[in-house]
């Protein structure tokens, strides 16, 4: 591990030591004949907290767009399906299943439902199908998961 240290002063220092890009290490010692207090410890804490928690409010906020994408894209093809259940939205189905499976605390299924504003047991059958047809990768027994396929993709990719 090649850990990279960057050095923030103040009447206090603080060292981030990242590996690759991630925060992996932070080392606070007071400055000159300064003593570490509460105060100074709080300080030095938001210091290094802020960034961090702009950043992953920035990460957060690109997941919900990428996902807004998706269920959007569902959205349309349930409505341009006009209720039927087409391979197309399979296929979107499948990509958006993936998509809102990679964000955290998120209920899958209730989710996609609510993008199509059908119940949560018809989407449920709607997933067993799209993994029937080669569109979203089986997952385990009694497990949820899966990634859509390269059927899936090709699909969506060709028109």
């Amino acid at each position: 591990m090649a850990v990279e240290h960057e050095t923030i002063s103040s009447p206090y220092e603080v060292v981030l030591g990242r590996d690759s890009g991630r925060l992996v290490e932070v080392t606070i010692r007071a400055v000159g004949d300064a003593e570490l207090t509460l105060s100074t410890l709080n300080s030095a804490f938001r210091t290094v907290a802020e960034p961090l928690r702009r950043q992953e409010f920035e990460q957060r906020r690109q997941q919900r767009r990428e996902q807004t994408g998706a269920l959007a894209a569902l959205s349309t093809a349930w409505e341009e399906s006009g209720g039927e259940i087409s391979d197309r939205y399979l296929a979107r189905l499948a990509v958006a299943y993936e998509e809102v499976s990679a964000l955290p605390g998120r209920a899958i299924t209730d989710t996609l439902a609510d993008a199509i504003g059908r119940p949560a047991a018809t989407v449920k059958g709607h997933v067993q199908r799209a993994r029937k047809a080669g569109f979203l990768t089986p997952t385990g027994m009694g497990r949820g998961g899966g990634e859509a396929t390269g059927k899936a993709r090709e699909l969506l990719h060709s028109g």
